[in-house]
C-alpha cells in the first residue's frame, strides 16, 4: 500500500500536473484535427502514451480520462463513455515503456499493435451497445460496411476495431517514439517515468 501511495505521489504532483494537462490538450487537438478531415484513424491517444512514458501509467490514465471528460463536456458526450479505453491505453503504454519498448522503433511498432488490439476489445462493446456501432468518427464507414454484408452490430464494432485500432495505435506509438528521440535527454531524465523507460 505504501509503495502504491508513493508511486501515485511521484506521478501526480505540482511538477507533473502541467504535463498531464499538456498531454490531454495534445490528445484533443490532434484527435479533433484528424476527425475533422475524416481520416480512418483516431490519433487521439498520443498525449496519453507520451505522458505514460515520461511520467508513468497513473499519469497516462489521468491524461486520457481528463481529455475525454473535456471532449465530452465541450464537443460530444460520447467521449465520456470511452474513458475505460483511455485507462487501458494509459496503463498499458506505461507498462510497455517500463519494458523499454520505446527505445527502438521496431519494438514500439508491435507494442502499438498489441495496444490497438486491447483498445479494440475494450471499445467495441461500448460502441456497439451505447451507440449502435456508429460514433461519428472516421472509421464509421467500416462499421457500416460490415453491417451491410450482414454482420451484427457487435460483430461489426469488433471487426472495425480489429481493422483500425492496431494501425492507429502502431502509428501513435511510432509518433511517440519519434517525439522521445527529439526531446533533449537532459529534460527527459528529470521526469519520474523516463528513468524506467
Amino acid at each position: 500500500m505504501a509503495e502504491n501511495i508513493s508511486r501515485f505521489e511521484r506521478e501526480i504532483n505540482a511538477t507533473t500536473i502541467p504535463l498531464i494537462a499538456f498531454g490531454a490538450a495534445l490528445n484533443i487537438v490532434v484527435g479533433q484535427a484528424v476527425q475533422l478531415v475524416k481520416l480512418p484513424l483516431y490519433l487521439d491517444s498520443i498525449g496519453t502514451i507520451l505522458i505514460a512514458c515520461v511520467v508513468g501509467p497513473v499519469a497516462g490514465m489521468l491524461t486520457g480520462a481528463f481529455a475525454n471528460l473535456t471532449l465530452g463536456f465541450f464537443f460530444n458526450y460520447a467521449f465520456i463513455f470511452f474513458i475505460p479505453v483511455t485507462l487501458v491505453i494509459g496503463a498499458f503504454s506505461g507498462f510497455a515503456a517500463r519494458l523499454g519498448v520505446f527505445k527502438k522503433w521496431y519494438t514500439a511498432l508491435p507494442a502499438g499493435i498489441i495496444q490497438g488490439l486491447l483498445g479494440a476489445v475494450t471499445s467495441a462493446p461500448i460502441a456497439a451497445f451505447m451507440f449502435g456501432g456508429v460514433t461519428m468518427g472516421g472509421t464509421d464507414f467500416l462499421v457500416l460496411y460490415f453491417r451491410a454484408i450482414g454482420k451484427s452490430i457487435i460483430q461489426s464494432a469488433f471487426m472495425q476495431g480489429l481493422a483500425a485500432d492496431p494501425v492507429d495505435k502502431a502509428v501513435s506509438y511510432l509518433i511517440v517514439y519519434f517525439l522521445l528521440t527529439r526531446i533533449p535527454r537532459s529534460i527527459l531524465l528529470r521526469l519520474p517515468g523516463y528513468a524506467n523507460t
